[in-house]
């Protein structure tokens, strides 16, 4: 990696020291703003992060221009950043389902996280403080003035084992550490091989925008929209296993865009192997663990008038307690529906709202528990669904 013109003033202790003292700022005064203060408080965190950064450089008499790197950005580098945030983003999904598996109460964690950034939020307010804010000040504490300090180590990748965990050291929670150690991992190796903190910056962004749209799209300010913590997440993370036999790929095309000259062609060998590795697992996951027999699978379309606004979409039956996962997909609509799921006995399984389209389709997602009982499965449409002929697809194994 590049170093510094004056890289002795900036040595390894000093990027731990430095970690070390971020931490236990974050935990204490940091909390203390967030708990106190809630989103102001987060604002107040991340500016504290830029204000540290730059106060550590000017006292250790380094040049802001060279902790702080910025270069003029090429269609190559773009292209390449591009593919490695793509396989890092499918990586991190696959290491959440992981985690939400071993460890089921970390996606209760994870809901409550959520409530938090996104409660009192509008789009554009959340798109600046949950998108914009962390891009700049965490990149300008961590891409920043912490790798500094490991520029004169000469292996590239132990920098970026080390930047990896401490971006998801400090994130605290089990279900984002590894999510966030991987996004930390890629966004440090481009810094490594690019020495450009603008393209960390924008990959940083995209990141955090890309999460606050598709929470957003999903209604998640709804208190009726499906949780994390309701999935059974073993056929996820099969799928995502499958999936994800891309990343390997992605992560090579992307080093190859940033660094041609470094590029071996065994590479694209290796990766094929661990696709193939991949894609076999997420296999036997979801043929082993992720599928049970299904109780339902049924497909229903119906136009919607003022006079049939609820229909009967479904009826199955359960001879034993179980526990199912529940998936209702819906497409051509844009009007509101709700799914309910009734027991003979008056038991009620769910009655939600359909999220907001994905494209042209909604899907929502249940773990429930069945007693012994003759269901049914209703839809019932709002005033704003008349004239619609939705078609939906309910399953449930």
């Amino acid at each position: 990696m590049q170093k510094l013109s004056n890289q002795e003033k900036l040595r390894p202790w000093m990027g731990v020291a430095l970690f070390i003292f971020i931490m236990a700022v974050f935990l204490t005064l940091g909390q203390y703003m967030q708990v106190k203060w809630g989103m102001t408080g987060l604002v107040f965190t991340e500016l504290m992060f830029l204000a540290i950064a730059v106060i550590f450089s000017l006292i250790r008499g380094v040049s802001l221009k060279e902790v702080f790197p910025v270069k003029k950005i090429t269609l190559r580098d773009l292209f390449g950043c591009a593919a490695l945030h793509a396989g890092g983003f499918l990586l991190s999904y696959i290491s959440i389902a992981l985690v939400g598996i071993i460890y089921p109460k970390s996606l209760k964690i994870a809901d409550s996280l959520n409530d938090f950034m996104f409660g009192n939020l509008t789009f554009i307010p959340a798109l600046l403080i949950i998108g914009l804010l962390p891009a700049i000040c965490e990149e300008a504490i961590h891409r920043g003035a912490i790798l500094s300090c490991f520029r004169s180590i000469k292996k590239d990748w132990i920098i970026v084992l080390i930047m990896a965990i401490f971006f998801g050291v400090n994130h605290i929670y089990i279900i984002k550490f590894f999510s966030t150690a991987i996004l930390g991992g890629v966004l440090a190796y481009v810094l490594v091989k690019k020495n450009n903190i603008l393209l960390t910056m924008l990959m940083h962004f995209t990141n955090n925008a890309l999460s606050v749209i598709v929470t957003y799209r999903q209604g998640a300010e709804s208190s009726d929209a499906a949780s994390i913590a309701d999935m059974n997440l073993v056929p996820v993370l099969g799928v995502y296993m499958i999936i994800g036999c891309v990343v390997p790929f992605l992560f090579v095309v992307g080093s190859l865009l940033l660094k041609p000259e470094e590029h071996k062609k065994k590479r694209f060998a290796i990766a094929a192997i661990v696709s193939v590795i991949m894609v076999i697992s997420g296999a036997m996951i979801l043929i082993k663990g992720g599928l049970s027999a299904q109780h339902l699978n049924s497909t229903v379309s119906y136009e919607v008038t003022a006079e049939e606004k609820e229909i009967v979409a479904a009826e199955f039956d359960v001879e034993e307690d179980m526990t199912a996962y529940v998936v209702v997909s819906c497409g051509n609509s844009s009007g509101d529906y709700r799914v309910r799921i009734d027991g003979d006995r008056g038991s009620n399984i769910i009655n939600a709202p359909l999220p907001e389209p994905v494209g042209n389709m909604r899907t929502f997602w249940y773990q429930c528990g069945f007693q012994s009982d003759h269901y049914t499965v209703y839809i019932v449409a709002d005033d704003n669904a008349v004239g619609e002929t939705p078609k939906f697809s309910i399953v449930i194994q």
